[in-house]
């Protein structure tokens, strides 16, 4: 059963490039199996390095929050936000040291996504099947920190996407992206009709994606790199880590809109 939340990207791997000048993106990065969980940074494509290590224990300010970081996500103005995917507690790095419960919802918060909104966040929220029971469908919101309660963006019903959705999503150009989580993940874009398939040739399994300014995806798989394709069938190697990462994100343009 999976444990975090996912997202969407790639194809056949047909080159393996180490970050560039071209693409020297500081990675923010998560590995969702480690506990007590920690924030890493690749800084220009350079080793990544522990910037932020949750405590051991429950904070007694958010009892509730499970102390693990598996997905991350960076707005245009620099803010961190963390899920650990297993609760419904949205972290906030403050000041790059200390974090704060941004806010939290009643079932388990499976991804985040940030675009050129201030103080906002999208996530997304499936709720762990109990009993042998099938895959609940699942919801994306977006919350305003600055007022109040969250916005429902979209309804994602397991049926119009074959199943297996367990809340991953990106948005780029304002249009919000799903991967499904299954060895060849199946990747949509919502509509006003509904989810539509695209990028049929992908054979990653996708765990996290971000979207970069340039457009382009940045994606992992669970393992030790982060892969990058602006077309999903021409894929690079952004970085090769010393972990196996859960999720990437890097900061969003400012003047990526809003779904």
């Amino acid at each position: 059963m999976p444990r975090y939340g996912l997202r969407v990207c790639l194809l056949t791997l047909t080159g393996v490039l180490a970050c560039g000048a071209a693409h020297a993106d500081d990675l923010y990065l998560a590995d969702g199996n480690a506990f007590p969980g920690q924030l890493w940074l690749s800084q220009g494509g350079v080793a990544e390095r522990s910037i932020h290590r949750r405590e051991a224990a429950p904070n007694p300010a958010f009892p509730r929050a499970v102390m693990k970081l598996g997905q991350v996500a960076t707005g245009h103005d620099g803010g961190v936000f963390f899920a650990s995917g297993l609760d419904g507690s949205v972290m906030h790095l403050l000041d790059a040291r200390h974090e704060i419960q941004a806010f939290e919802v009643n079932g388990q918060v499976r991804d985040l996504a940030c675009t050129g909104e201030g103080h906002t966040v999208y996530f997304s929220v499936v709720r762990t099947p109990q009993n042998g029971e099938p895959l609940a469908d699942g919801k994306i919101y977006r919350r305003d920190l600055w007022n109040g309660q969250p916005t429902e963006i979209a309804t994602v019903r397991q049926a119009d996407v074959g199943g297996n959705w367990w809340g991953g999503f990106t948005i780029r150009g304002g249009v919000v992206y799903l991967a499904t989580f299954e060895e060849q993940s199946r990747l949509f874009k919502l509509t006003s009709s509904g989810p539509q398939p695209v990028f049929p040739a992908n054979t990653f399994k996708i765990q996290g994606l971000t979207t970069a300014p340039d457009g382009s995806f940045l994606f992992t798989t669970g393992a030790d790199k982060v892969y990058r394709t602006s077309d999903f069938q021409d894929v690079s190697v952004a970085l090769r880590g010393d972990r196996n990462f859960s999720d990437v994100s890097l900061r969003a343009a400012a003047e990526a809109p809003g779904p």
